[in-house]
This record gives C-alpha cells, structure tokens and sequence, in this order.
C-alpha cells in the first residue's frame, strides 16, 4: 500500500515535468489517422475529448462557476481551461512541489493578477492551487459544476472514498470528469490473466490497486443513488 508521503515524495521531483512537459499527463493519440499529434497537442485534445464524451460543451465550461481539479499535479490540465474558456478552476494536490511548480507555470502564462501565498494556497485571478488529500476534500458539500481528476485514482488505495469526496462536494446535476488507467472489464467470474496481475504487481510501489471501468460505474452508482 503506497502511503501519501510516498506519492507525495514521487512527484516532488522536476524529472517528470522534463518528461512530460508541463501537463505530466496521458494525451489522446487517434488511432484512426497517419499523422502521430506532438505530446502537448495530444494532452490538450485528452482534455477536449473527455468534455466531448460528457457533453460539456464550450458554451457550458464558460458559465461555469468553480470546476475543482482533484490530483491536479502541476495543474495542465486546469491551467487549460481556465486559459482557453474563462473558468474558475481550484487544483488541489497532495505535493507541495506539484503546487508550487502549478502556481509558477500559471503565472508565467499570463494568468497572474495578484498572488496570494498563506498557508500553503496560492491563488490569482480565476486560479487556484491549494496541497490537500484528495481522501479528505476540504470543501462544502455542493461547491463545484465541474468536477475533473485526470490519472490520480492509480495512485489510492481506498478508490470508494475518492469517489465519495467527489461524490459530495458537486452541486445536483453536476458532471464529475474521470480519466484513469484501467484495467479490462472482467467478464462474470472472469480473473485477470497471469502476465497481467504480474504487471499489476510490479508496479504496486506507487499504483496500489488497478480497477475496470465497470468498478468505477458501480462506485458512482452507489454513492449516488442514495
């Protein structure tokens, strides 16, 4: 079981941004066409297909109030839609260097009104990046219009309490975005196969429990049909 401090220690390390660039996430590659998109290009349209799947269309993200980023790392993914479509995003993120590199890099992109720095939350206009657990939320319930988190649930052993954090802090009606490595729905009594819990198990250290997407829906239902 991989502890906060031990995935909080994984991401305090510049090595990934210089991998990754500053989004440090998965992108969308379309394996329908010839031409292979750069990493940036690909990151930005993961972004743009997982509000195409929702339905949450440009117009929407506009009138959005407050989208919360849960694990937001150094905060790609948020950056982009406060840049491209005017929202009100906060990131929250369990490493302190994940925030502050997140706060640096909205900063250099032009987002910078005023910069508050009090208690480890760093905010400016239409922009905030804050540490916390993921596992214990610190907002109101019903708070957000969007809720996002882009490849963070690998990273939690207790996935049905990440799901009831994000469960209770959006409004009624509210669409919660979810991109996550998954492994394949299992048929009925189906077990994974020998190579692939092999896999799963080396790479335990910092991704404790893989799940299928079919997991995740039941999760969601369950929490939310009460």
């Amino acid at each position: 079981m991989a502890s906060t401090t031990k995935i909080a220690n994984v991401y305090n390390d510049l090595t990934w941004e210089e991998i990754w660039g500053d989004h440090i996430h998965q992108g969308f590659y379309d394996l329908n066409t010839t031409t292979k998109p750069d990493r940036k290009t690909a990151q930005f349209r993961l972004i743009e297909e997982t509000l195409r799947f929702d339905n949450v269309s440009e117009d929407s993200v506009k009138k959005l109030k407050s989208i919360v980023d849960a694990g937001c790392g150094i905060s790609g993914p948020a950056i982009y839609l406060v840049k491209k479509y005017g929202a009100k995003c906060i990131g929250i993120d369990l490493s302190p260097y994940n925030v502050k590199r997140g706060t640096e890099i909205s900063i250099a992109q032009g987002l910078r009104d005023n910069v508050y720095i009090f208690n480890s939350v760093f905010s400016n206009n239409g922009f905030q990046v804050q540490v916390g657990d993921v596992l214990q939320l610190p907002f109101p319930d019903g708070k957000f219009d969007l809720v996002m988190s882009t490849e963070c649930r690998i990273h939690l052993h207790v996935k049905t309490k990440f799901v009831s954090e994000l469960v209770h802090v959006i409004a009624p009606g509210v669409t919660i975005i979810l991109t996550d490595p998954c492994h394949r729905d299992l048929a009925n009594q189906e077990s994974l196969k020998p190579d692939e819990e092999e896999f799963f198990l080396k790479s335990k250290y910092v991704l404790p429990e893989l799940v299928s997407r079919a997991q995740y829906v039941y999760m969601f239902k369950s929490y939310l049909l009460k």
